[in-house]
C-alpha cells in the first residue's frame, strides 16, 4: 500500500515538457519551434531506442513521435515505452503518413493518445496538444484528490476499507492490515470482498468461526444490511464494525478496537463520539472526491463545446431546393447524427443515424459512421465505388451503402451495439428519390397539397445480422414537395401520462405546421415535441432531416459542396 509521503511526492506541478522523436533533423527542430513557442521545454532524439533511453531517466508531459524510423520505428517505441514504469501519464502523439484504419487501430493498440498525418497542420497540431493537456491536468487533479482521500484515511486511529461497487478493494489503511493481519496477503486493489474474507477465514483469522458456509453467508447478508455488529478475531480483539453503502453501491466500513470498552458505558458513549467524528472525516474525504466527478462533468461540458463548434450551418440551399436539420441529445452528447452531402451536379445524399444507447460510446460511433459520409472519393466516401470501366468514382445504390456499413460493423469497427440508419439519394433536377431505411422510423413525403405518404419497408438495423439484405424503395417528389426524416426519439417521446407521441403525432404536426419550411419548421416541431413532453429535455436524442423540393435544379455549382454532419444539440 502507499504511503500518503508516497502520494505526495507523485503529486507534481505540470512543467510542460515535450519529447520530439524523429529521425529527421529539419523536422524536429520545426517541431521544437512551434512547441517552445507554445510554453513547452523541448528535448529531442533521432531514433526511437535513445528516445526510450530518455524516457527511463526523466518523464515527459507530450511526446511526439514519428511512425517510420530506423532500427526502431514509432509504434516499437510506443509499445516499449508504455510497459516502463510510470509515476505520471506522458500523451503520445503518433506522427503518420498512414492514414488507413488499420493503423490508427495499430496504434491505438500500443498505448498511442492521438494521430497526426503528414504534412502535419500547426493549427491541428495546437488543438491536439491542447487536448492531451486537459486530460493531463484531469489525471493531475485525480492524483491529487487521491492523496488528499489517502491522507485522511490515514490518519484515522481505527480501520477503515473502502470497495466499489463491484465489491473489489480500492483502499485500506494501514491500521486496517494491522487489525486483520493474518489476512494480508489478498489484502491488494481489485480483491473481491468475499475471497478476502474466505483467505481469512482458512487463516484462523476469526475466533467466532471454524470456516463454515453458515458463517460466511451471515457475515455477508449482515454487510448488505448496513449493519452494526461487532467480531471478535483470533487474538482476542473485539472490533465495532461500521458498514455503509455509497451512493454508487460501493461499501466503506470502519474497524474499531472496542476490546476494553463492552464493561464501562461512558467508554463506550466515547467511542461513538470518535467513530462519528471519524464519519465526518469520511465524508470530507469523499467531498473532495466529488470535487474530482465536478472536474469530469465540467470536461464533458468542455467536450460539448467542442462538439458544437463543428456545426457550420442548420440550413443547406442546393439550387433552390434545401436540407433542413434538427438534432438534440438527451445528454452532454448524443448518438443522432444527420448531414448532407452532394454527390453531383444533380443529386445529393441525405443521411440520419440512431446509435443504440447514449453517452460518449454512442456519440463516438455515430460520429464514425457519419465520417465515412465525407469526400468525393471511393475511399473516402461509403457512398462511392471505383468503376472498373471508367476507373473513377461513381455512387452505390441505397441498399449497397447499407450493406457496406453493415459488413463495417461486423468485419472492421468491431463494436458491441447496433444502429438504424436512413440514407436516401435525391435528383434535384428529376424529383427522382431513392432511399433504403435500415431499421430507421418510415420516413414521410408531404405532397404539396398537404397529403401525407408514408415510405419505406422497414429492414434490419445495422450490425446485428452478418450479410444482411436491404431493398431500395424509390419515390417521385414534385415542386412544392418535401420529405421529413426522423429518429425514434420523436416518435417515442412521451407525455406526463407514459403516452408516445407517435406517427399520428408526427402527422398532426406536418398538418398543423404545413406553412413553416426550413428551420422554422424544425424549430416549431421542437416546441411542439417540449409541449407534449411538458419538458426541454428529452429521454432519447431528436434529431431529423426535412427536404424540401422546391423548384427543379436549372444549373450547379461550379465546384460540388460538402455539408458536414451535425452532432447532438443539447
Amino acid at each position: 500500500m502507499l504511503k500518503p509521503s508516497d502520494h505526495a511526492r507523485q503529486a507534481r506541478v505540470p512543467c510542460k515538457v515535450a519529447l520530439i522523436v524523429d529521425d529527421s533533423r529539419t523536422q524536429r527542430l520545426l517541431f521544437a519551434k512551434k512547441l517552445r513557442a507554445w510554453g513547452y521545454v523541448t528535448q529531442e532524439a533521432g531514433s526511437g531506442r535513445a528516445a526510450l533511453a530518455m524516457c527511463k531517466q526523466q518523464h515527459f508531459d507530450l511526446i511526439l513521435s514519428d511512425w517510420m524510423m530506423p532500427e526502431m520505428d514509432g509504434l516499437e517505441f510506443c509499445r516499449a515505452f508504455r510497459a516502463l514504469e510510470h509515476d505520471a501519464y506522458s500523451y503520445f502523439i503518433l506522427l503518420t503518413a498512414k492514414n488507413d484504419k488499420d493503423a490508427v487501430a495499430q496504434g491505438l493498440d500500443v498505448g498511442a493518445d492521438d494521430f497526426l498525418s503528414k504534412p502535419v497542420s500547426p493549427m491541428e497540431l495546437r488543438a491536439r496538444i491542447r487536448a492531451g493537456e486537459r486530460l493531463l491536468e484531469m489525471e493531475q487533479a485525480m492524483r491529487s484528490a487521491r492523496s488528499q482521500l489517502v491522507s485522511a484515511v490515514e490518519a484515522l486511529d481505527d480501520g477503515f476499507v473502502y470497495f466499489d461497487s463491484d465489491d473489489r478493494l480500492v483502499l485500506a489503511n494501514s491500521k486496517y492490515r494491522e487489525l486483520y493481519a493474518l489476512s494480508a496477503p489478498p489484502l491488494v486493489p481489485g480483491t473481491r470482498f468475499e475471497d478476502i474474507l474466505r483467505y481469512g477465514v482458512s487463516q484462523g483469522q476469526f475466533s467466532d468461526t471454524v470456516g463454515d458456509e453458515s458463517w460466511i453467508r451471515d457475515h455477508l447478508a449482515q454487510r448488505e444490511r448496513n449493519s452494526r455488529t461487532q467480531q471478535r478475531l483470533q487474538n482476542g480483539t473485539v472490533l465495532q464494525i461500521v458498514e455503509r453503502t455509497t451512493a454508487d453501491g460501493g461499501h466503506v466500513g470502519l474497524r474499531v478496537d472496542v476490546t476494553e470498552l463492552p464493561a464501562a458505558r461512558e467508554a463506550a458513549r466515547c467511542a461513538e463520539a470518535r467513530t462519528m467524528q471519524q464519519n465526518a472525516e469520511l465524508r470530507a474525504a469523499l467531498e473532495e472526491l466529488q470535487t474530482l466527478y465536478d472536474a469530469l462533468d465540467r470536461d464533458l461540458m468542455e467536450a460539448r463545446r467542442l462538439q458544437h463548434s463543428l456545426i457550420r450551418k442548420r440550413a443547406h440551399d442546393f439550387d433552390g431546393s434545401s436540407v433542413s436539420l434538427l438534432l438534440q441529445s438527451s445528454g452532454h452528447v448524443g448518438g443522432d447524427m444527420v448531414g448532407t452531402f452532394q454527390i453531383s451536379e444533380q443529386k445529393i445524399g441525405v443521411y440520419a443515424i440512431d446509435v443504440a444507447g447514449h453517452g460518449v460510446a454512442a456519440a463516438m460511433l455515430g460520429a464514425r459512421i457519419a465520417g465515412l459520409f465525407s469526400g468525393r472519393e471511393h475511399n473516402q466516401n461509403i457512398v462511392f465505388q471505383r468503376d472498373r470501366m471508367t476507373g473513377r468514382s461513381k455512387a452505390c445504390a441505397p441498399h449497397e451503402v447499407a450493406a457496406r456499413i453493415n459488413d463495417l460493423m461486423l468485419d472492421e469497427f468491431g463494436a458491441e451495439t447496433y444502429l438504424t440508419i436512413l440514407y436516401a439519394e435525391f435528383n434535384l433536377k428529376t424529383g427522382k428519390l431513392r432511399l433504403v431505411q435500415a431499421g430507421h422510423p418510415h420516413p414521410v413525403i408531404q405532397r404539396a397539397s398537404g397529403q401525407l405518404e408514408y415510405i419505406g419497408e422497414g429492414g434490419h438495423p445495422i450490425g446485428l445480422l452478418p450479410q444482411a439484405e436491404f431493398a431500395t424503395v424509390e419515390a417521385q417528389l414534385a415542386p412544392g414537395d418535401r420529405l421529413f426524416v426522423y429518429s425514434d426519439g420523436i416518435t417515442e417521446c412521451t407525455n406526463p401520462d407514459g403516452e408516445e407521441f407517435g406517427q399520428d403525432g408526427v402527422s398532426r404536426t406536418l398538418a398543423a405546421l404545413a406553412r413553416l419550411h426550413g428551420t422554422e419548421f424544425m424549430d416549431a416541431l421542437k416546441w411542439e415535441l417540449t409541449h407534449w413532453a411538458g419538458r426541454e429535455d428529452f429521454d432519447d436524442d431528436v434529431s431529423g432531416a426535412l427536404l424540401e423540393f422546391n423548384q427543379v435544379a436549372i444549373s450547379a455549382q461550379n465546384e460540388p459542396q460538402f455539408c458536414d454532419s451535425m452532432p447532438a444539440l443539447d
